[in-house]
């Protein structure tokens, strides 16, 4: 199990630590504000209020001991670059943080973040790359010119077994899993015997022009 620090509890940061916490990780939560962290408590494994974003308070949640941190505090800037060089000291090696300028991108990058996101940039390009497919209902850049897709299966998947559908070998996808008709459950790593049902979600994961490809 991989374990996650998700620093700012706004709309985007609870998105993230929820996302991961459903995907399987162990997440520690945490925010200034009391009412942010209350809201992810039962989705978290750690939900904590802290009053200073500093590298001892940070370790002392066992922060250090993280796979990642994601720091998402959009609407104070000073906080967000004195948390990564906070993580940076306290030796994570993958630290993602969000820029709303080209500038801030710049400054977080030099204190330690190793990736950094424009939230509105990324969401317009996920919208307009979702608009152009048949079906898909979300569609998430990892990068190097690979996607993951949330499709819902059509006429050509009905009925059928994943394994018949032979994706790997006609368009080189994989399925990572299927969020069956209906309900809110990702069942991973789906067998080759599944069979596909009306209203079925696929997570596939492949180049950009592979996916394009299948779901237009």
């Amino acid at each position: 199990m991989k374990h996650f620090l998700v620093v700012g509890l706004g709309r985007f940061g609870r998105a993230v630590a929820e996302g991961l916490a459903e995907a399987g990780g162990e997440v520690i939560a945490v925010d200034t504000d009391m009412s942010l962290v209350e809201a992810v408590r039962d989705r978290v494994a750690v939900a904590a209020q802290v009053d200073r974003l500093e590298a001892d308070t940070l370790r002392a949640l066992d922060a250090a001991d993280v796979d990642a941190a994601v720091v998402a505090i959009g609407e104070d800037f000073a906080a967000e670059v004195l948390t990564v060089a906070s993580l940076k000291e306290l030796g994570i090696e993958t630290i993602v943080a969000r820029a709303n300028t080209e500038r801030e991108r710049r400054i977080l990058e030099l204190v330690g973040a190793t990736r950094v996101i424009s939230v509105e940039a990324e969401t317009g390009q996920r919208v307009a790359r979702s608009l152009v497919a048949t079906d898909v209902i979300d569609l998430v850049a990892l990068g190097g010119g690979a996607s993951v897709a949330y499709w819902t299966a059509d006429e050509r998947a009905l009925g059928k077994k994943l394994g018949d559908l032979d994706l790997l070998t006609r368009f080189q996808l994989h399925v990572l899993a299927v969020r069956p008709a209906g309900t809110e459950r990702l069942d991973l790593f789906p067998a080759t015997d599944y069979v596909v049902s009306a209203g079925d979600v696929l997570l596939l994961i492949g180049a950009d022009t592979r996916l394009a490809a299948f779901t237009r």
